[in-house]
């Protein structure tokens, strides 16, 4: 299983970097990082996502992401952030289904972030009730 997990990281980087690029990463072996030996300058990048999609393909399943406040969906008071791995370290992560106590940590989230997020969702909703407003007078007008 660990085999394919390293064929896995590498046929889905052969789609995300080039050859010149691709072939660096392979020559540091197990001691790459997956996320910070990848600058390519691409279009194109990996990102932590890929990563935790990979290890979900072979079973890992990533850590829950810690509620804390009653409307943490709306107003986050912190945010999960994942290290580095290298690829060693996701082999082993994939053998032993075990996160290490270093590979996450929870970073409070900015109030300039938050307020960015409640604008945005404001934005949108009164856009929504704009549009609604709209459709309903258009059709109290076109039946009258």
């Amino acid at each position: 299983m660990v085999k394919s997990l390293e064929r896995g990281l590498y046929d889905l980087l052969e789609t995300r970097l080039s050859p010149e690029c691709l072939a660096a990463f392979k020559a540091r072996g197990d001691d790459a990082w997956v996320l910070g030996d990848l600058d390519d300058n691409a279009t194109t990048d990996f990102y932590i996502d890929d990563m935790l999609t990979l290890l979900a393909i072979h079973g890992v399943k990533p850590p829950a992401e810690q509620k804390v406040s009653p409307f943490w969906w709306l107003w986050p008071d912190k945010c999960l952030v994942y290290r580095d791995f290298t690829v060693g370290e996701l082999k082993a992560l994939a053998k032993s289904k075990v996160w290490p106590a270093d590979a996450y940590s929870y970073e409070p989230v900015p109030l300039s972030q938050k307020l960015t997020s409640l604008t945005v969702m404001l934005v949108l909703a009164g856009l929504v009730i704009g549009i609604a407003a709209l459709l309903v007078f258009w059709a109290v007008h076109w039946l009258s």
